[in-house]
């Protein structure tokens, strides 16, 4: 919250304003206030990028009931401002009211203090003791404690690039709602992308360090060689003997055991089942990191072309899935809404997709090419051209594509004709442009 800003403010509302007529939190730090019944705004003291705006939807998700939230209302719901005013060289906005009632009246003074990591907002009384705030500071500079007088804060040094005054207010305040609302979004667009780069680079880590096959191979037939050694000499060695050499199969083998010869053949062994098993299994684990980092990477590219908050929700949501996905491994469920994409990450995926789809799900595929199968489970419903366009998009980015034009068709599962697995031939479709 620039300075400068907050001071042209406060001057508007003073002069513009005669009564708070309502008052509460909407959000964990915003604030709603209906001023004069129908001036409605949002002071937002996100500590990253605080402001004040007004928008469309002022609801609240839910509803807050804490000491702070039960006095907020009680002193300053249809109250009568006394004065709107920013201390020198502060970026604090200090309301002063009264709330008259049958017997007495009562002034209080609310503090919102968009002062970046320590944004706070603070009740105080009429001798500005402390009777509760959003957040108690145990600060030895800027100390916030219910009973305390509040203190206040020193003139600073404010460094700020300089803003143009303020002609129209109602247009300000919707130009502030939508820079905070693209800023907010970027930022949940980067901690999403940051943490898909922070997976991948585990994934990318846990593939390198995955042995090759042939010099697990090539490790086990040595060991192989040398326990056959020791296993067919044992009538000529001692329990007792460590270090020897052996001649086998014109090559001089030297031992150097911890046990006797007999214990260190079959550890041996045991060892050589070991490791071809493992070889044996390479293939298979460099397959599914390799599918895991490719799925991840496609993921990465959608959320990247995510356009909207609502987007990003669907495809990296907050809160995972109560009842675990089958075929997790293999399909990647997102839920827009009442309906759920469901996505295959492989060509077995694909087919389990067909597989299991009903008649009326809705199917997506790139025109004449390879791609990913997208199935829309529609209960029946019609899609949207929303819920089409971002089914389609999806189709695009998770056949591995990062830019281009492209066309997907779709049409209802009933139309398309499983040949073999994933091998399909389809009619009655509908074909959308998508560009990314």
């Amino acid at each position: 919250m620039k300075y400068a800003n907050l001071v042209q403010i406060a001057s508007f509302l003073s002069q513009n304003t005669k009564k708070i007529t309502q008052i509460k939190r909407v959000a964990d730090m915003a604030f709603l206030l209906i001023f004069d019944g129908k001036l409605k705004l949002i002071f937002d003291l996100n500590k990253s990028n605080s402001a004040i705006y007004s928008a469309d939807d002022l609801s609240s998700i839910k509803e807050y009931k804490a000491p702070f939230d039960v006095l907020l209302k009680k002193l300053f719901s249809n109250s009568r401002i006394q004065a709107i005013q920013v201390p020198q060289n502060n970026r604090i906005l200090h309301l002063k009211v009264l709330l008259s009632g049958s017997y007495k009246e009562q002034i209080s003074n609310i503090y919102f203090e968009f002062t970046g990591r320590f944004t706070n907002a603070v009740l105080t009384d009429e001798k500005d003791k402390i009777l509760e705030a959003l957040h108690h500071q145990n600060n030895a500079i800027h100390l916030i404690m219910p009973g305390k007088a509040y203190c206040h804060l020193e003139p600073i040094l404010i460094k700020e690039k300089a803003v143009e005054n303020i002609v129209d207010f109602d247009e300000f305040f919707k130009a502030q709602f939508k820079k905070i609302k693209l800023q907010r979004f970027n930022q949940i667009k980067q901690n999403k992308i940051a943490s898909i780069d922070k997976k991948l680079e585990k994934l990318l880590q846990n593939l390198k360090s995955l042995p090759s096959k042939q010099s697990l191979e090539n490790t086990a037939d040595a060991l192989f060689k040398q326990a056959s050694a020791l296993w067919g000499n044992l009538y000529l060695l001692k329990d007792y003997e460590r270090n020897f050499n052996i001649e086998f199969e014109g090559e001089i083998l030297k031992f150097s055991l911890e046990n006797s010869p007999k214990i260190c053949a079959n550890e041996m062994f045991k060892e050589c089942k070991k490791l071809r098993q493992k070889a044996s299994r390479i293939s298979l684990q460099t397959s599914n990191l390799s599918q895991k980092i490719e799925f991840l990477e496609r993921l990465r590219v959608a959320v990247f072309n995510a356009t909207n908050a609502t987007e990003l929700e669907i495809l990296m949501p907050k809160k995972a899935p109560k009842q675990p996905q089958k075929h997790a491994d293999l399909i990647q469920n997102f839920y827009f809404g009442d309906y759920k994409i469901s996505v295959g990450k492989n060509e077995k995926a694909n087919a389990i997709l067909l597989a299991n789809a009903k008649k009326d799900d809705f199917w997506f595929h790139l025109q004449a090419q390879k791609s990913a199968h997208i199935i829309v489970k529609t209960a029946k419903q019609k899609l949207s051209d929303e819920i089409i366009a971002f089914a389609s998009r999806l189709c695009v980015e998770f056949s591995g594509h990062k830019s281009g034009s492209f066309l997907v068709d779709f049409t209802k599962r009933e139309n398309v004709k499983i040949q073999n697995g994933a091998f399909v031939n389809y009619v009655n479709y509908n074909t959308i442009g998508v560009k990314i």
